[in-house]
């Protein structure tokens, strides 16, 4: 009896359609994360205008913290918006989409920390079963953090304060 040649199969990387579709999940994904920031900022304001305090209560100073918070919710919100777009307008590049982000982005009230975190939770949150995309969605998110930190930490630092930088 012959002896059967097991096929010669080679992974060869990830290809170009790869990068293309898990640029397509994480954007779909980090999209996902914005909607439910948004959505639990929105929610938190709208319980806070239910209750009217004064103004000199400890009571009130909890929710003019609160109210912060909800604010910084949504503009982390309209961050990881940010980063969607930018990622799939620069599909394959995504050092570039990272540099474009925090060329656009708001200094004052985000945290690299917190970007990067909602990154890599959409990265490891991508709805398909396409192996090479979530890798390459891994691949992809883990590039652009990286390159977002060093691009923040380029960039000048708001007067007064450290800006993003103070997440880390």
């Amino acid at each position: 009896m012959e002896e059967e040649t097991p096929p010669d199969i080679a992974f060869s990387g990830l290809s170009a359609q790869d990068f293309a579709h898990g640029t397509a999940i994480l954007s779909s994904a980090l999209v996902r994360e914005a909607e439910s920031l948004a959505s639990a900022a929105a929610g938190l304001r709208a319980t806070l205008d239910l209750f009217t305090l004064d103004g000199f209560s400890p009571e009130a100073e909890d929710r003019r913290i609160m109210r912060e918070g909800t604010r910084e919710g949504a503009a982390l919100a309209g961050a990881l918006l940010l980063a969607a777009r930018q990622l799939l307008r620069f599909t394959g590049d995504p050092a570039r989409a990272a540099h474009e982000t925090v060329g656009r982005l708001p200094r004052s009230t985000l945290s690299v920390g917190e970007m990067v975190g909602h990154l890599r939770a959409a990265a490891l949150a991508p709805v398909t079963d396409d192996g090479a995309a979530r890798i390459a969605a891994a691949t992809i998110a883990e590039t652009f953090a990286e390159e977002f930190d060093a691009a923040w930490r380029k960039a000048a630092p708001p007067a007064g304060g450290q800006g993003m930088n103070n997440g880390l």
